[in-house]
């Protein structure tokens, strides 16, 4: 009789759960995120152009002579504002919440320029008429930890922490007058070299949104200001961009970035920078 009674509730539980769904799966996932997003990734790369104007002001003093003069490069040294450079940006997710976003982009921006003022550049003074050589070369090294609080086929939102490293090469050679420390030369030559490596913390928020399956709208924002070591900096940065998939696998974007990077070295010789810069990117796109 007993064992009547656990057949009797067994067959009808048996059955019931042969009426109820599966449990939802990676696969079944997977596939509605491809379903609605028109892909999935777990990594993404993206490799492309970037179009930048700049606006960079630079300042270094002197132990002995003190302050120096505040230079900007496009005006009193003649280096171009527009410049075209390589990008490459992604992200590597680790589960549907982390991930770690990574970029690098750099230039190396030159002019010869006939001084129309005089400028002081640590204990050097460069004199009107005289002619200056100068080279700017900059790397930009980003990795990011990303926290998705929110991540459907539909929308994506969440917070980033992490680092913008800034590597700084900059030479200047002058012919003309020149006043160092043996006075002043007609026709003399000066060469400096000043390097500067300053990572800047920063912490930002990441957002995505899916407009039809395969074309996806994201932006970002980041920016703090932190003092490591000897070097006080700051870092402000925004991006808006549009990716549009038509194969599983390869897509293509466009985005305009904005940057502003302060620097100031504070132990001698202390050194000042100040980058601005701004532009479209176009970036062929790899997802897998």
């Amino acid at each position: 009789m007993r064992s009547h009674r656990v057949f009797t509730f067994a067959l009808p539980a048996a059955a019931l759960l042969l009426l109820l769904p599966a449990p939802r799966g990676e696969s079944q996932e997977q596939a509605d995120f491809v379903a609605v997003k028109g892909m999935d990734e777990r990594f993404r790369l993206d490799l492309g152009g970037f179009f930048q104007k700049f606006t960079t002001t630079i300042r270094v003093d002197s132990p002995t002579t003190g302050r120096g003069t505040e230079i900007n490069l496009e005006d009193d040294l003649g280096i171009s504002s527009n410049q075209a450079n390589f990008r490459a940006d992604g992200y590597w997710r680790f589960g549907r919440h982390g991930r770690v976003d990574f970029a690098y982009t750099g230039w190396n921006r030159s002019s010869s320029h006939t001084l129309d003022k005089d400028i002081v550049v640590g204990d050097t003074t460069y004199h009107a008429g005289g002619t200056l050589d100068s080279r700017l070369k900059v790397s930009l090294i980003e990795a990011y930890y990303g926290y998705s609080f929110w991540n459907t086929p539909k929308f994506e939102a969440g917070l980033q922490i992490g680092v913008s490293a800034v590597i700084n090469a900059i030479d200047i050679e002058g012919t003309g007058t020149i006043t160092g420390g043996g006075g002043s030369a007609s026709g003399s030559y000066s060469s400096q070299t000043r390097s500067l490596t300053a990572p800047l913390p920063a912490i930002g928020a990441q957002l995505r949104y899916t407009i039809i399956p395969g074309l996806l709208v994201t932006g970002r924002i980041r920016g703090m200001s932190a003092t490591v070591d000897n070097v006080k900096g700051s870092v402000l940065e925004g991006r808006a961009g549009l990716d549009y998939y038509p194969w599983k696998n390869v897509g293509i974007g466009a985005a305009y970035d904005f940057m502003e990077i302060k620097v100031t070295k504070e132990s001698d010789p202390s050194l000042e920078l100040d980058y601005r810069y701004s532009g479209p990117m176009v970036y062929l796109s790899l997802v897998f």
